[in-house]
């Protein structure tokens, strides 16, 4: 029964995935469907675990609080998968965090969303960054600071092809051309807004008008 639901947004019917007819137990998808279905799975499943786990604790709220590991209850923990980006990052970071360039200690390092998962939750290889814990529980989902997004565009344009060889050996997504227009879109969210980004510890600065060109040399890559 949700099959003939699925495609229909409010009053309109989208029916882009297979012909909305018919009430029985069997669907035709269009040409083209399944391949894509298979192809984009990780990124599929990545978004609908967000906006489902969004939806679980809006009607929860009262019950899960703020602090809740939603994502883990309802679908495992991901710290496995984290945990193979760890030492490809560790050695292009050289050991150190990416927003304070403090060594990092084993105990401390912290796999962190560039972009976070909560303004784009699909794991994306480019998008990993390593940071110390205190700096990881300081940015929490705030956008980085443009002297932050200048490090990440270099750092991709120098060790982007060893990202993408490494971690999708490992079974990790790492499309670079995909993490960049994450970005963009992100930064353009920001500045549409007039929003802040973070700097260090709780100190945000305006997004300033040359964040365009620090994305730009590496969009089309």
């Amino acid at each position: 029964m949700p099959l003939w639901k699925l495609q229909t947004v409010g009053r309109e019917h989208l029916d882009f995935l297979y012909a909305n007819t018919g009430a029985g137990n069997t669907i035709t998808l269009r040409p083209g469907i399944a391949f894509c279905f298979r192809k984009f799975h990780p990124l599929i499943s990545d978004l609908v675990r967000g906006a489902w786990g969004r939806l679980v604790r809006q009607q929860n709220l009262e019950v899960l609080g703020e602090t809740a590991d939603l994502n883990e209850f309802l679908f495992g923990s991901e710290r496995a998968a984290l945990a193979v980006v760890r030492p490809v990052l560790l050695d292009i970071q050289r050991g150190r965090c990416f927003y304070c360039h403090a060594p990092l200690t084993p105990a401390a390092t912290h796999v962190d969303h560039f972009i976070a998962g909560a303004r784009y939750p699909v794991d994306l290889g480019h998008n990993f960054v390593l940071a110390d814990s205190r700096c990881n529980s300081q940015k929490r989902d705030r956008l980085p600071a443009c002297d932050h997004l200048a490090a990440w565009a270099e750092r991709n344009a120098q060790f982007g092809a060893e990202i993408t060889r490494e971690l999708e050996r490992r079974g990790v997504i790492a499309e670079l051309a995909s993490s960049n227009r994450v970005t963009r879109w992100a930064y353009s969210q920001t500045e549409g807004a007039g929003g802040l980004t973070w700097v260090r510890a709780d100190e945000m600065v305006p997004l300033a008008a040359t964040w365009r060109e620090l994305i730009r040399p590496f969009s089309e890559m």
